[in-house]
C-alpha cells in the first residue's frame, strides 16, 4: 500500500455559511457537494438505522434537511477537498495554542505570495492576515492568515533553495 495524497482537510463550523463564503470568496474554493443530516439515515438503507440508538434516528430526522458537512474543491486540484462540517451540537472551541499537542495548521503552495497577499486584501480579507509575506527558514517565502473559524493557514511559495523540493544541504 502506497499513501499517494491528502484527500481533505476537515473543519467544525460555528457559522458553516459565512465559512463557506470565505474559502469561495478569498481562495477560489467551489463546492463539488454536501451531504445532509438526513443522508445518514437513508430510507433505501433502513439497516443502518439498527445501528443508531432510536433517539439518534429522531433527532436525524428532525435535520434532514439541514447540511452536515460541504466540500469544497480548490481551484487548481479537482482531487483534494477542504470539509466543512455543519455540527450542530458542536459548543466548545478547539483554539490552536501552542502549549497544546494536536493540529497546529494547514498550509498550501501558491506561485506568487506577493500577489496572494494583494488578492487577500482586494477581497476583503486583510483582517484575517497574521503574518505578511516574508523570507522563511526552509529557503521559502511564507506567510499566515487564518479563516472566519479561526482556522490558522499558512501559505509558501517555494523558492529556489527550498529544504522542501531539494532538501537541507548544510546538516
Amino acid at each position: 500500500m502506497i499513501v499517494t495524497a491528502n484527500a481533505h482537510i476537515g473543519f467544525n463550523c460555528k457559522d458553516l455559511d459565512r465559512t463557506q463564503k470565505f474559502y469561495e470568496d478569498v481562495l477560489d474554493c467551489r463546492e463539488k457537494f454536501s451531504l445532509y443530516y438526513g443522508d445518514l439515515i437513508p430510507e433505501e438503507h433502513p439497516e443502518r438505522w439498527a445501528q443508531m440508538k432510536p433517539e439518534e434516528v429522531e433527532r436525524l430526522k428532525k435535520l434532514k434537511d439541514v447540511r452536515w458537512i460541504v466540500y469544497l474543491e480548490w481551484p487548481g486540484d479537482k482531487d483534494r477537498f477542504i470539509e466543512l462540517f455543519n455540527e450542530v451540537d458542536a459548543h466548545v472551541d478547539n483554539p490552536y495554542r501552542p502549549e497544546h499537542y494536536g493540529y497546529t495548521h494547514f498550509s498550501f503552495v501558491v506561485d506568487d505570495i506577493q500577489a496572494f497577499h494583494r488578492q487577500l486584501i482586494e477581497r476583503g480579507a486583510g483582517e484575517y492576515i497574521d503574518i505578511k509575506p516574508g523570507p522563511s527558514l526552509d529557503g521559502n517565502w511564507t506567510m499566515w492568515f487564518h479563516d472566519p473559524e479561526g482556522i490558522r493557514i499558512e501559505v509558501h511559495q517555494y523558492g529556489p533553495e527550498s529544504y522542501q523540493i531539494y532538501g537541507r544541504k548544510d546538516r
